[in-house]
């Protein structure tokens, strides 16, 4: 999985991340842990709101995290920053509209979260998610 250039596979896993299969399941699963009123700023057409890792941490499945980290290389603590970094532009990219998606379906092209940044391959990706998740 690089998550630098998400896909909808990757989006899968993402969700998985959570507890959830499509993107409305994430998203409810981040309201039930308190992050409602971000998770609003990420589908509405205003600013984002951030979360932190630890909102990550809180909201995941303990043993999806461990997996998932450990597929890219990080740690747990890594992982949880950068998808909190990124959570917020994916979230927004797949509900372009300030709709979500029927079933967790999404335009084409709509889940390329930071590939304005130009990131490569995966190794590349990696480096870039552990460089990230340290800022």
């Amino acid at each position: 999985m690089n998550l630098n250039t998400a896909d909808m596979k990757d989006m899968q896993s993402i969700c998985k991340l959570f507890g959830a299969s499509n993107l409305q399941g994430m998203m409810n699963t981040l309201q039930s842990k308190g992050l409602g009123r971000e998770v609003k700023s990420w589908v509405s057409n205003g600013q984002n709101q951030q979360v932190t890792s630890a909102d990550i941490k809180k909201a995941c499945d303990p043993a999806a995290l461990r997996a998932m980290a450990s597929e890219q290389g990080m740690s747990p603590d890594e992982m949880c920053g950068h998808i909190a970094k990124i959570l917020p532009m994916v979230v927004d990219q797949a509900t372009p509209d300030g709709m979500v998606p029927q079933q967790g379906g999404m335009k084409d092209g709509a889940m390329k979260a930071e590939s304005m940044k130009g990131q490569g391959s995966m190794g590349k990706g990696r480096d870039a998610m552990k460089k990230m998740a340290k800022k």
